[in-house]
């Protein structure tokens, strides 16, 4: 299988730059990932997963600076997000909702029929932000995350549902 993302990028909007990130972007998301998760990967686990075919780690920078990222694994017709991050600084400003958009309307382009991802159960504005973009709960991973054996739930986007105006 072709890598379906590889032609994506850069692409600019209101001062954001949209850009996939590749193995030497590891320290960066790492240092990202830190700023905004209990339990973060490492670059080393960056890296690793950077040499999988279908990982894939797409973000968002503003003045030069990494702002948010989307990592994710890929199937020709499937995607399971990994990660959604966004710098403290930068929440409720819009870039965790556009990056999602972005990923969701080039996952429709590219025939990707549905999308999947899980969420603490206590990540109110995640969740709000997932139905908003056509995510619906389809079920629970019961004590999922090790450091607090919170709850997972599970989410699915028919990218068939994903409205043209969301992108």
């Amino acid at each position: 299988m072709s890598d379906i993302f590889e032609k994506i990028g850069p692409l600019e909007a209101d001062g954001y730059v949209f850009f996939q990130l590749t193995k030497k972007d590891s320290a960066e998301v790492a240092a990202l990932e830190k700023k905004c998760f209990s339990t973060p990967w490492t670059e080393k686990e960056f890296n690793l997963s950077f040499e999988q075919k279908i990982f894939k780690v797409f973000g968002l920078k503003k003045d030069e600076r990494l702002v948010a990222y989307i990592a994710m694994y890929h199937t020709a017709d499937e995607l399971e997000i990994l990660n959604i991050a966004t710098d403290p600084e930068q929440r409720r400003k819009g870039a965790g909702k556009r990056l999602l958009a972005l990923m969701l309307c080039i996952g429709q382009k590219l025939g990707i029929q549905q999308a999947f991802l899980e969420v603490r159960r206590t990540n109110i504005p995640a969740i709000n932000l997932y139905e908003q973009m056509c995510f619906s709960q389809i079920g629970v991973r019961k004590q999922y995350y090790k450091d607090t054996g919170e709850d997972a739930l599970v989410y699915q986007c028919n990218l068939a549902d994903f409205t043209r105006s969301q992108c």
